[in-house]
């Protein structure tokens, strides 16, 4: 299973990362997870993940909406 993991913003005290995946079955689809971490003195102290599966069409549709 292939990983990719990137940050969307980060600064001293918030970061958000995304850790996506293509699931076994069916094909087309996709785990999301939205990672938003609370930062103090350069330590994480707060993190919240929320997860979605996608199939690639919603992935795109997503995107598409985001840069509308």
């Amino acid at each position: 299973m292939k990983f990719k993991q990137f940050v969307v913003k980060e600064s001293p005290a918030f970061r958000l990362r995304v850790l996506n995946w293509k699931c076994l079955a069916p094909a087309d689809l996709n785990a999301l997870h939205f990672i938003q971490e609370t930062i103090k003195d350069g330590e994480v102290v707060q993190t919240s993940t929320y997860e979605f599966f996608l199939t690639d069409n919603e992935v795109q549709s997503l995107a598409q909406g985001l840069l509308k």
